[in-house]
C-alpha cells in the first residue's frame, strides 16, 4: 500500500508542469548522441565515460542541487546512485555505510573495501580502510563510481572506486555563505570562496555542524575547513595543492535489539549510555600533484600525508590511537593514437601508535591498560594497462597490477607474554575489458579483480583479546565478470545505464560481535555475488527530470556448510529509488522516494531489518538577487511519511542489530552568494 501511495504522491506533484509543456521537436537535432568525452579520474587511466569498459557512474551536481539540499551526509549525494548501498547512521561516531555490489557490507564503522578518493587524494589507507571525516558533502560537487572490482587501478581495497570532488565548474571568483536549522536541534552553517591570487587559483571553505541527535546519546558537533590551490607553469604543467581538516565530538546510541527498536527507536543501547560512549578524534591531511603534458603522454605524481588521533571510550574498553600515514603515486598515460595505455606505480606507509584501557562508567580510561602496540603497514604496487582501438567502434583493454604489504605489530604491554608479529600479503590483479561503440550507446564486457586484506584494527582485534595479529583471517579475493550498456537516445531525451554481473568472492572478511559490543574478524569461504544495476533518466521537458534505479542482488554464502545457501547479510535484494525534479518560476523542487524490502542482519539469516519506503521533499528559490547579493532559500522535509525504520544495521551484531533513523523531520536555510 505505502508504494502505491508513494507512486500517486509522485504523479500529482509531477503532473500539472509535465502536461503544461511541449518538448521542442527540434531539440534532439541539436543534441550530441554519445556519451561526454569526460576523463574518469577514478581509473587512472585515459578512460571516458564514453569509452571505458566497466560499469561507471559520472554525477555532476546542478548548481540549485548544491544550493537547495540539506548537504548534511554523503547519503544526499549518492542515493541517486545505481549500484551503491549508503547507510546513514544520523549521528557523528561511526560515519556512512557504503557498499558496492556487496563490498564495504560488513563495515560498521569507518568504510572497508571501496577505494575513495577527495579532490584527487586517497582517503583510504595502504590497509584498506578509509574514514570520510573530512568530506563536506555541502561542497561536493562531482562524483564518479566505478562499480567493477578494481585492483588494477588502486591495489588493496577496490571492490569500487569512489571519487568525489569540490571543484566547482567555473573559475569565476565567488563567494557563498549558508546557515540552515532543522529537526532535532540540527544546525549547519557554511563558508565557500573563490578566486586569485597572484598566478595561483584558490578555493576554500569552512563549515560547522551540530545536533542535539534524533536518539537519545546522539549529541555531537563537527568542524571542518578545506583549502585547495592551483598553479600552471607554461601551457603544460601544473601543480595542485589541498589541506583540509575536521575535528569531532560525539556521543555514540548504538543498536537496539528489535524489541527496543520497535518500543521506542530514540533510546540509545543502556550499555553504551552507562559507559557514556562516544569518539572525539581529529583529521588531518595535505596533498600535492604535479601534471605535464608532453602531448599525447602525461605524467602525473602526488605526494600525500594523513594524521587523525582517536579517543573512543566504549562498554568493552577505552580505545586511543594516533595514526600517521603517507604516500605517493606516479603515472605515465598515453592517451591517443590506436594503442593507448599507461603504467603507474604506488608505495604507502601507515603507523598506528593504539593503546586501550579498561574503562569508568563515566567514560574515561580505566587504570588498567589492556593492549599497547604500534602497528605499521608499508605497500608498494606497480602496474600498467593498454588499450587498443582496434576500429573506431571496437576497442579491447588489459591490464595486471602487482601488489606486496607488510603488516606489523610492535607489542609493547609485555606484562602478559611478547604477541608481536607480522603478517605479509601479495597479489596479482587482472583486468580485461571490451567495447563497442554504437553512437547512442556503448556495450561493454569486463573481466576484473580485486583482493581486499584485513584492516590493521580488524587483525588486532583478536577474539581472545591478546595482542598482536589474527593469524587465521586471510585476505579476501573477488573475481568478477560483467556485461552492460550505457547511453543517451536524444529523440526519446532519455539517458540510460545497464548492467548484469557475477563475482566470485573466496575468503569473505566477516564480522562477528559479542554481548559487550567487542567485534573480531573471520572468513566464510566461498560466496556468489550476483546482481543488476539499472539507471533511467527522463527529461520530457526543458524543466522536468524523472530519474529512476534499480538495484537487484543475490548475494549467496556457498561455505561454510552450516551456512549454505544463506544470504550475505546487511545488504537487501532489492532496493528502488524514484525521484522527480522540477523547476517553475525560478522554484527548484525535488521530490525522491527509495524502497527497500526486508533485508537479512546476520549470517544465519535468523534476524532481518524490516523494509520501508522513505519520502523526501527538496524545494528551494534559485535565486532573489537584491543589491548585487543573491539570496537562495530552501526547504527539505525528510521522511513525510513518518515511516520507523532501520537507517543503518550493524551486521552480525549479536541481537543489537538496528540503527534507527529518524521520523518525519525538518530544516529549513539559507544560502547568500555574492
Amino acid at each position: 500500500m505505502r508504494y502505491c501511495y508513494t507512486a500517486l504522491l509522485l504523479l500529482l506533484f509531477g503532473a500539472p508542469t509535465a502536461y503544461a509543456q511541449t518538448p521542442d521537436s527540434t531539440a534532439a537535432d541539436s543534441v550530441d548522441v554519445r556519451l561526454p568525452e569526460l576523463t574518469i579520474e577514478a581509473a587512472r587511466a585515459a578512460e571516458t565515460e564514453a569509452s571505458a569498459p566497466f560499469a561507471v557512474t559520472i554525477r555532476t551536481l546542478s548548481p540549485e542541487e548544491l544550493a537547495l539540499s540539506p548537504g548534511r551526509s554523503l547519503d544526499d549525494v549518492l542515493r541517486p546512485l545505481p549500484g551503491v548501498w549508503v547507510n546513514n547512521r544520523h549521528h557523528f561516531a561511526l560515519g556512512e555505510r557504503i557498499s558496492v555490489r556487496g563490498a564495504g557490507y560488513r563495515s560498521n564503522f569507518g568504510v572497508r573495501g571501496i577505494q575513495i578518493l577527495y579532490d584527487g587524494l586517497p582517503l583510504t589507507l595502504p590497509d584498506g580502510q578509509a574514514f570520510l571525516d573530512v568530506v563536506d558533502p555541502a561542497v561536493v560537487r562531482r562524483v564518479e563510481l566505478i562499480r567493477s572490482p578494481a585492483s588494477v587501478f588502486w591495489g588493496n581495497g577496490s571492490g569500487g572506486v569512489l571519487f568525489l570532488s569540490s571543484e566547482p565548474a567555473e573559475a569565476t571568483p565567488s563567494f557563498r555563505a549558508r546557515v540552515q536549522g532543522g529537526s532535532f536541534g540540527q544546525w549547519q552553517g557554511l563558508l565557500e570562496g573563490s578566486g586569485t591570487s597572484g598566478d595561483w587559483r584558490l578555493r576554500g571553505y569552512a563549515s560547522g555542524n551540530r545536533q542535539d541527535g534524533f536518539r537519545n546519546h546522539s549529541e555531537g558537533y563537527r568542524l571542518r575547513a578545506g583549502l585547495n590551490a592551483r598553479r600552471s607553469f607554461g601551457a603544460n604543467t601544473t601543480l595542485q595543492l589541498a589541506a583540509r581538516g575536521d575535528v569531532q565530538d560525539t556521543e555514540n546510541p548504538s543498536s537496539l535489539t528489535l524489541d527496543q527498536f520497535q518500543e521506542n527507536p530514540r533510546q540509545a543501547r543502556p550499555l553504551f549510555l552507562q559507559y557514556n560512549s562516544g569518539k572525539t578524534s581529529e583529521q588531518g591531511q595535505l596533498g600535492a600533484t604535479l601534471e605535464h603534458d608532453f602531448g599525447e603522454t602525461t605524467l602525473s605524481g602526488t605526494l600525500h600525508y594523513l594524521y587523525r588521533s582517536l579517543d573512543n571510550p566504549l562498554p568493552f574498553g577505552y580505545i586511543t590511537f594516533t595514526r600517521n600515514s603517507g604516500g605517493g603515486r606516479l603515472t605515465l598515460r598515453r592517451s591517443e593514437g590506436r594503442i593507448e595505455g599507461g603504467v603507474g606505480i604506488d608505495v604507502g606507509a601507515q603507523s598506528d601508535d593504539r593503546i586501550e584501557y579498561t574503562v569508568t562508567e563515566n567514560g574515561t580510561p580505566g587504570d588498567s591498560t589492556t593492549l599497547d602496540q604500534l602497528e605499521q603497514i608499508v605497500s608498494g604496487s606497480a602496474f600498467g594497462y593498454v588499450r587498443y582501438n582496434a576500429t573506431e567502434q571496437f576497442a579491447v583493454t588489459g591490464g595486471l597490477r602487482a601488489d606486496g604489504l607488510r603488516f606489523e605489530a610492535d607489542d609493547r604491554l609485555l606484562s602478559d607474554g611478547i604477541d608481536s608479529g607480522e603478517r605479509i600479503f601479495t597479489a596479482w590483479s587482472p583486468t580485461l575489458g571490451l567495447t563497442y561503440d554504437l553512437g547512442p550507446a556503448l556495450l561493454f564486457a569486463h573481466y576484473s579483480t580485486a583482493f581486499e586484506t584485513p584492516t590493521a584494527s580488524e587483525l588486532s582485534n583478536r577474539r581472545d583479546k591478546q595482542g598482536g595479529f589474527n593469524q587465521q583471517i586471510q585476505p579476501q579475493r573477488t573475481k568478477g565478470i560483467e556485461v552492460g550498456t550505457r547511453g543517451v537516445l536524444p529523440s526519446a531525451n532519455l539517458e540510460f545505464d545497464v548492467a548484469l554481473y557475477q563475482q566470485e568472492i573466496d575468503n569473505l572478511i566477516s564480522s562477528q560481535r559479542l554481548s559487550s559490543g567487542y567485534q573480531y574478524y573471520t572468513n566464510l569461504g566461498e560466496n556468489q555475488h550476483r546482481g543488476i544495476e539499472t539507471s533511467l533518466t527522463w527529461s520530457p521537458a526543458d524543466p522536468v527530470e524523472i530519474a529512476a534505479r534499480y538495484t537487484g542482488t543475490q548475494f549467496t554464502i556457498e561455505a561454510p556448510s552450516e551456512l549454505e545457501g544463506n544470504q550475505v547479510p546487511g545488504v537487501p535484494t532489492h532496493r528502488g529509488y524514484v525521484h522527480l525534479q522540477l523547476e517553475q518560476n525560478g522554484i527548484w523542487g525535488r521530490l525522491s522516494t527509495e524502497m527497500v524490502p526486508d533485508y537479512y542482519v546476520n549470517n544465519s539469516n535468523s534476524a532481518e531489518a524490516p523494509g520501508y519506503t522513505l519520502l523526501d521533499l527538496r524545494l528551494g528559490h534559485k535565486g532573489i538577487s537584491w543589491q548585487g547579493t543573491t539570496f537562495k532559500p530552501f526547504l527539505s522535509v525528510d521522511n513525510l511519511l513518518d515511516e520507523r525504520y532501520a537507517a543503518s544495521v550493524v551486521v552480525n551484531g549479536g541481537g543489537e542489530f538496528y540503527e534507527p533513523g529518524p521520523g518525519r523531520s525538518f530544516s529549513l536555510g539559507l544560502n547568500v552568494a555574492w
